[in-house]
């Protein structure tokens, strides 16, 4: 199990083959590597040198000496250094829910060095879902509040032992880790950096995910400078690439078929 200390900290990533351009894939909040389960495979089938990263505080990797993460900048900074100790200086993005924003701040700090940024039901800002109110009731039990809202934000058709699959996730997740996440999430707003983003720009997302609608997810990319692409899933929420994996790979094979990319 391969590890690396990054600011101090000792982060786990898993590597999937190690030919072909780079592709790193960030999970979202309260997640770890494992959300990527059914996707590591068709990647590499793809022709990716793939490499999954646990945040800090999350999975397997070590709590930053700061304690929990809470913007999602600071994620990013991470993951950057995490990337240039591998000694990898040109490499894709592929980030679900916050880690799309954390993927935005990246392509924002490091633009040579990204070849393409994927973002998976995440978006620029936030919808507004997730206020004062809201973190109030989560700071209460934060797991509990997760596992519940995980189960909300699948799609009604998604089946039921995949939704309680994603659920049970975070319980891998401390509770504090895990609130701090959905408060650097909701605090994101990058709409007046948009343009500054000219790295091919990929969304994918699911039409039935309320937490952040697909039509924010649109304007995110339609917001760049560069060459950008959005495909909606219909029949899938927040989780597109757990809920229907299938769905999901086939998609993003013909997206990369459409969007002119240099990798």
């Amino acid at each position: 199990m391969p590890y690396l200390i990054v600011n101090n900290t000792r982060i786990y990533y898993e590597e999937f083959s190690n030919e072909g351009p780079t592709l790193l894939l960030i999970h979202g909040a309260a997640q770890d590597t494992l959300s990527w389960r059914f996707n590591t495979i068709f990647l590499v089938e793809l022709g990716f040198h793939v490499i999954a990263i646990d945040l800090p505080g999350h999975g397997k990797s070590q709590l930053a000496p700061s304690g929990p993460i809470d913007n999602l900048e600071d994620y990013a900074f991470y993951t950057e250094k995490f990337m240039d100790t591998l000694n990898i200086k040109n490499y894709s993005v592929m980030g679900h829910s916050m880690a799309g924003g954390i993927g935005l701040y990246m392509a924002l700090h490091k633009p040579e060095s990204i070849s393409m940024l994927v973002i998976v039901d995440g978006a620029a800002y936030t919808s507004g879902t997730y206020g004062e109110d809201v973190f109030e009731l989560v700071s209460i039990n934060p797991t509990d509040w997760f596992e519940v809202n995980f189960r909300t934000i699948c799609s009604p058709t998604t089946d039921i032992a995949r939704v309680e699959e994603i659920a049970f996730d975070v319980r891998r997740c401390s509770p504090e880790v895990a609130f701090n996440d959905i408060r650097a999430y909701a605090a994101l707003d990058l709409r007046d950096k948009m343009k500054e983003i000219k790295v091919p720009l990929i969304a994918i997302h699911g039409e039935d995910d309320w937490s952040i609608p697909s039509e924010i997810g649109k304007k995110t990319v339609e917001m760049s400078s560069g060459n950008f692409h959005f495909e909606l899933l219909k029949n899938v929420g927040h989780f597109p690439h757990t809920e229907s994996p299938e769905l999901f790979n086939q998609a993003f094979k013909r997206v990369l078929e459409k969007i002119p990319v240099k990798l």
